[in-house]
């Protein structure tokens, strides 16, 4: 009986979660009428083209929607954990399912019927209302992609060197956890590997919060069944250990393609005030991984970042392009930094993938951060560089070799924090999000100011600045584990009326400017062009931002593309907004 009641609290739980305040005789009903059903893992809750259009609830368990391609493929759209609905799209519009749906995990989903949806809402129509919020809200969601995909309850974790002793790198994480007061039950094959199979899916599924659980080399039947129990795999290893495929690997086939294999995360750990890392690309030559993650031992940052990736709360700081204003982002990330603010994850375009990256490359060392600002600007990179100009005015290589000079060889997979720039396939008219291979050459390329600079040819392709498709890649940043983010414009969507009615002369405008009167008040050359090829990314811009925690637009009037001369000034007036912004949003709404 108790058991019976704790399943009816945790359903009712459930649909509050999904649709905030229900009256308890409208839960019951809901609860009463619909149809509770258990899946295996494999098991196909409905097929693409099928005209069921009955509403699914995921009472427990994880789900993979899968789209069917051209070539009879399957695709994978993304998973669907608990507490959310499935299938909500065909019972409103009467349409077939347009995408199969399968369990990638055991799983229990309460089934609401057509009939029996429309009997509720006839005695309780405010639960129409909460059911289309909520399906709008997630199909809007879903067109400016910016889905947040639900959070991993059970979590397998391997050791791929398992005669190394890691205990002092989880305690660490197990600490973490408590600070952000998130429960953890750890499962093992000591105390776990004889339950049955039952009694297994109910402790993992009565606990409230996040289920570790630890697979063995030494007994692969306990492995293979914390796999299939998982929704999320951990790979811990020794950053500088073989990076051959284990044994573990191959015995659980964990890079096979199959669609009910389960992301991975590679735990890259490090020692105590470890070097920077290199060839961290060597670890993915044979290995399918979702996300790697350095981490440091003993180091705070590393320790929070892990915890808060698997507990749903990392952030993710997106910075925008603007020449010289980009600037402003180091003032942003110091006072970030200042605030408390931990960032996980870091991507930007043009000035946003120069700066940003730049400050991520230095780890947010302040002191570092202050010296890049005056090194790069006192280097005029924007001056005393033209060319010939048959594809670009300027020749690109101070800006280049200025790059070249701060990272090297360095891979933008081998940055402490996770980071990306954008730039845009000119050969092929799309974005191209840059998360791998040599740093300088993605800058570079995210950088290309079409017309300023030269195009950038990476893959035997040709690359110009991320600005002309993605002035702010606020969606490529949902593509990573974050729960909150924070975007940084350095373009203010504002009306600029001008003062006249005919575009002067070139020798009008050079008068006006020796002479000092300033009639004419016209952007120059270099501002045109950028605004102009950004034109279609800020209506993007605009229709993205919604989603975000934060959403600065910086004020910099009289700033101009190539003002490196203000570097201090821009620095501060960066930091001073981003404090400015943190400071005015009330402590119960902070997440940081």
């Amino acid at each position: 009986m108790d058991s019976l009641q704790n399943k009816n609290e945790h359903n009712k739980k459930i649909l509050l979660r999904l649709f905030g305040n229900l009256e308890e005789n409208l839960l019951t009903e809901i609860l009463e009428n619909g149809r509770t059903s258990e899946l295996e893992t494999g098991t196909f809750l409905f097929h693409q083209g099928d005209q069921d259009n009955s509403l699914y609830i995921v009472i427990s368990g994880r789900f993979r929607a899968l789209a069917k391609q051209e070539n009879g493929s399957l695709h994978a759209l993304g998973d669907i954990g608990e507490g959310e609905p499935i299938g909500e799209f065909a019972l409103f519009m009467a349409e077939p399912r347009s995408a199969s749906v399968v369990a990638i995990r055991k799983s229990i989903v309460l089934e609401l019927k057509e009939t029996q949806y429309l009997d509720i809402v006839s005695k309780h129509p405010e639960f129409s209302s909460k059911l289309t919020r909520f399906v709008v809200n997630r199909h809007r969601r879903n067109a400016l992609q910016q889905h947040l995909e639900t959070s991993a309850k059970n979590i397998a974790v391997i050791n791929l060197q398992s005669k190394i002793d890691i205990s002092d790198y989880t305690e660490a994480v197990k600490k973490e956890f408590e600070s952000l007061d998130v429960s953890i039950q750890i499962l093992d094959h000591d105390s776990h590997a004889n339950l049955e199979t039952q009694v297994m899916y109910d402790t993992l599924e009565q606990h409230k919060g996040l289920n570790f659980l630890v697979c063995s080399d030494a007994d692969m039947n306990w492995s293979k069944q914390c796999i299939i129990y998982a929704d999320l795999v951990v790979l811990a290893t020794d950053f500088y250990g073989k990076t051959e495929i284990y044994e573990i690997e191959k015995h659980l086939d964990l890079y096979s393609q199959n669609i009910l294999n389960k992301k991975i995360y590679l735990l890259l750990l490090h020692p105590e005030k470890a070097k920077f890392p290199e060839s961290t690309r060597r670890w993915f030559v044979d290995r399918k991984i979702d996300l790697h993650i350095h981490y440091r031992k003993n180091h705070g940052p590393d320790i929070r970042r892990f915890a808060r990736i698997l507990a749903n709360k990392a952030i993710g700081l997106v910075l925008g392009g603007g020449g010289a204003k980009g600037f402003a982002h180091l003032g942003v990330i110091k006072a970030l930094g200042e605030e408390g603010v931990d960032i996980d994850f870091l991507g930007g375009t043009s000035a946003g993938a120069l700066y940003g990256l730049s400050a991520a490359y230095c780890d947010f060392d302040k002191e570092k951060i202050d010296f890049y600002s005056k090194d790069s600007a006192q280097s005029k990179l924007t001056k005393n560089d033209l060319t010939f100009p048959i594809i670009s005015i300027m020749s690109g290589k101070k800006m280049s070799n200025y790059i070249k000079k701060i990272m090297g060889n360095t891979h933008l997979e081998d940055f402490w924090v996770g980071s990306y720039c954008v730039s845009t396939n000119y050969s092929n008219a799309t974005s191209r999000i840059h998360d791998k291979g040599l740093a300088w050459k993605q800058i570079e390329a995210s950088i290309a100011i079409p017309g300023i600079y030269p195009p950038v040819v990476i893959d035997n392709q040709l690359h110009v600045d991320g600005g002309v498709v993605d002035n702010l890649p606020i969606e490529t940043m949902y593509k990573y584990p974050v729960r909150h983010i924070i975007a940084i414009s350095l373009t203010q969507l504002k009306s600029r009326p001008v003062e006249f009615d005919e575009t002067p002369s070139s020798t009008s405008i050079l008068w006006d400017k020796i002479t000092g009167k300033n009639k004419y008040r016209l952007p120059g050359i270099t501002s045109i062009l950028v605004n102009s090829l950004t034109l279609n990314s800020r209506q993007k811009q605009e229709m993205s931002k919604s989603g975000v925690a934060i959403y600065l637009e910086m004020e910099l009037k009289g700033i101009g593309m190539m003002d490196d001369t203000k570097w201090k000034q821009i620095v501060q007036k960066g930091h001073d907004q981003m404090k400015e912004a943190l400071e005015n949003i009330p402590k119960n709404e902070r997440f940081w």
